[in-house]
């Protein structure tokens, strides 16, 4: 049977009930299909039959259709990618919709898949209607399965390296709208160097997130060959050129050496690092001058030397693009809190805090707690400090040792700031061991005063923890596995790494594990954003003008807009931005997409306007997109 004869007349009804013209009619959901430049619909599913009634040719034919799914179904078939997008239905609720290119068997773009499923009734619109021409994007809801999902690919830990004082916190912005976008990584490297990265990949959802994923798995393992960063900012370029969830994305990498303090570092479109002295005085760091990836610039790296007491703060965009403030105020509000924290005295209620924690910690609660937030937020900071100093205990084979031998331990450990399930993983590890030594290493004979135990703690330059029990007693093999021996087996078991060495002159046990500190990660709630000024788009003959938030909930309308005042980027259009008050990096991504079409052919010419000191003009010199100032 022909694929002609297998497809549906979408007017009158009639269709083959076998193989996968069944399978297609079954589908759960609305299913329809679109053939031809034209957008013809030949078929839509039994389920997209029964969800819409009569209303099947009025709300999806291209003889009544509505021109914002037509126009969205024209931009995918003319892309070659997906895309997302939604219909109002009147009192009767919405469609939340999903289109994809239905390809041929050689690739060629045939017509247009698209899915959708209904939606609850809109609540009642306000009573003044926008004016003509002018579009706002509408706002999405929360979904906990992205803040799982970001939750599970981002790292839970930062590693304690030697030299180095480490935090870091993210805050997920809309209790999971946005989630997938911004990512960091700390890396410690075998010759002590750490290697720092905070990364925005532009967009949300499912998609951004597993981009993020990838480029940050990329970027980890390419650092920790040799700490080469450049080589890893390249290896991500690569692969975003192939993945377009990926383009676009910015990323601030560095490498400090905690013996010298050399900072090498990179800004990849991304904003530059903080420095913070012991007295206060913060400086931002010169941008390196390199693209996002997939931008065709080259990766320049730039220098800068720390000194002892000096904290690197790293960070995400949405800290310095929060609603109803401009970029300038933003960073002159984080370089306050940053100082701010430094100066502060001991806090009571937080003891235990460091700099570092407390920079995270104030920087997200008093600036997004200010102003709310409109995107993801991340915060890595990194504080030089004297290394240090080893553990060393000596004390009798008594059965009160294990006991102060832990109490010591507690209180390096915390001046490390291991985590709890790593300190209570060494506590055990160690404690079997000395009580193993106390008990069973030397007979009563002899004297007190030469049965000793003794306890070094070292961390290494790669930020693990080294542990090593030591006595000059008589090794005696374990008896019966019901009365010994496993203690020294739990203390395998809680290790990484374990050895254990005896001979005339006693036993040495060695246990090696890899601690980390913890990394708090918050959820904002959905009116974080009050201050968003929703994204308003006016269109005239060659150009648009915008004002407002160009945002993740914009990006849809905006790429649509562009697409429609450009002929689908046959004609050149000026896009003018000097009433943007926030330029998200998923609106970058658009206009990326726009001036440089994934395909390499344009035939129109997308130009901005930003004027010196706007919101826009800010971003766009960070991301090295070509505008004018008027």
């Amino acid at each position: 049977m022909s694929e002609q004869h297998q497809r549906r007349d979408a007017m009158d009804g009639s269709y083959d009930d076998s193989g996968r013209s069944a399978a297609f009619h079954q589908a759960p959901g609305l299913l329809a299909l679109f053939e031809g430049p034209e957008l013809r619909l030949t078929e839509v599913n039994d389920a997209g039959r029964a969800l819409l009634g009569e209303r099947t040719v009025e709300v999806l034919a291209a003889g009544g259709a509505r021109s914002d799914l037509l126009d969205l179904a024209r931009t995918v078939h003319e892309s070659g990618e997906a895309r997302a997008g939604e219909i109002v239905l009147d009192e009767t609720g919405t469609l939340t919709l999903g289109l994809a290119p239905w390809r041929d068997r050689d690739g060629e773009v045939r017509g247009v898949v698209a899915q959708a499923l209904a939606g609850p009734t809109r609540p009642a619109a306000p009573a003044a209607a926008p004016a003509p021409a002018k579009h706002a994007a509408p706002a999405a809801g929360p979904d906990q399965t992205l803040v799982a999902l970001q939750d599970a690919l981002l790292p839970g830990g930062v590693p304690i390296p030697r030299g180095i004082r480490l935090a870091a916190r993210y805050l997920l912005a809309d209790e999971g709208v946005v989630a997938g976008g911004d990512w960091f990584d700390a890396v410690a490297l075998e010759d002590g160097r750490l290697v720092l990265a905070v990364g925005d990949v532009v967009g949300h959802g499912v998609r951004a997130s597993v981009a993020m994923g990838e480029l940050r798995a990329l970027f980890e393992e390419r650092a920790r060959l040799d700490g080469d960063i450049e080589a890893a900012l390249e290896l991500l370029d690569s692969r975003a050129r192939r993945v377009p969830p990926a383009r676009a994305a910015t990323v601030c990498a560095a490498v400090l050496d905690p013996e010298t303090g050399d900072l090498v570092y990179c800004t990849a479109g991304h904003p530059p690092p903080m420095v913070v002295s012991p007295d206060g005085e913060t400086t931002f760091l010169p941008a390196s001058g390199a693209g996002p990836l997939a931008s065709g610039l080259p990766f320049e790296l730039a220098e800068h030397r720390l000194q002892e007491g000096d904290v690197l703060v790293m960070y995400s965009d949405g800290i310095v693009e929060r609603p109803g403030r401009t970029v300038a105020q933003c960073t002159i509000d984080l370089a306050e809190v940053v100082r701010e924290a430094v100066l502060a005295g001991p806090d009571l209620e937080r003891i235990e805090e460091r700099v570092p924690e407390r920079i995270c910690r104030e920087s997200i609660e008093r600036l997004a707690g200010a102003t709310g937030v409109a995107d993801d937020i991340t915060v890595l900071a990194a504080e030089l400090v004297e290394p240090m100093p080893d553990l060393e205990l000596s004390y009798p084979a008594m059965a009160d040792t294990p006991r102060v031998v832990r109490a010591e331990l507690a209180e390096w450990l915390d001046e490390l700031q291991v985590g709890p399930l790593d300190e209570v993983a060494l506590q055990h590890a160690v404690g079997e061991v000395v009580t193993n030594a106390c008990e069973h290493a030397y007979p009563e004979s002899v004297r007190r005063a030469d049965a000793v135990v003794r306890v070094t703690a070292h961390l290494d330059d790669e930020g693990v923890v080294e542990v090593t029990v030591s006595d000059q007693g008589t090794w005696r093999a374990p008896g019966a596995p019901s009365t010994r021996g496993r203690g020294l087996a739990m203390a395998r078991g809680f290790a990484d790494e374990f050895e254990l060495h005896h001979g005339e002159g006693g036993t040495t046990a060695r246990l090696r594990l890899r601690p980390t500190r913890s990394v708090g990660m918050l959820t904002a709630s959905g009116s974080s954003v009050s201050g968003r000024e929703p994204l308003v788009i006016e269109e005239e003959p060659g150009g648009l003008t915008l004002s407002g938030t160009v945002d993740h909930r914009a990006t849809d309308e905006l790429r649509r807009r562009i697409a429609h005042a450009s002929f689908g980027g046959t004609i050149d259009v000026v896009v003018d931005m000097s009433g943007v008050t926030l330029l998200a990096s998923s609106g970058v991504q658009v206009l990326y997409e726009a001036m440089a079409p994934a395909g390499g052919i344009g035939l129109g010419e997308l130009r901005l306007v930003a004027p010196l000191g706007s919101p826009a003009q800010h971003v766009l010199e960070m991301v090295r997109l070509p505008y004018s100032t008027g």
